[in-house]
């Protein structure tokens, strides 16, 4: 069965990662975070582990967040510059 990674799921993981938090993340990207935290748990569904533990307010990467964080970064900028190419 072929499987695929939502970019959509994916850029959100990276920016609350990057900002340490959903409102913020929501914010940049023009949701709520209730949406944002529904999709990282779609994320975390969909890779079968939990991707960030809390620890009191901050926000910290688990083993599998941080070895997912790389993974995203490097699909989304293939992402961005295909179509950075093609909208030229």
């Amino acid at each position: 069965m072929i499987r695929n990674l939502p970019t959509d799921l994916l850029r959100s993981f990276v920016t609350v990662s990057e900002l340490n938090g959903f409102t913020q993340a929501g914010e940049l990207l023009g949701r709520s975070q209730p949406a944002i935290s529904l999709q990282i748990k779609r994320l975390e569904a969909l890779l079968d582990c939990t991707l960030f533990a809390r620890e009191g307010q901050r926000l910290q990467l688990t083993q599998a967040g941080t070895r997912l964080y790389q993974y995203a970064k490097d699909i989304l900028a293939l992402n961005d510059a295909v179509f950075t190419d093609f909208s030229q």
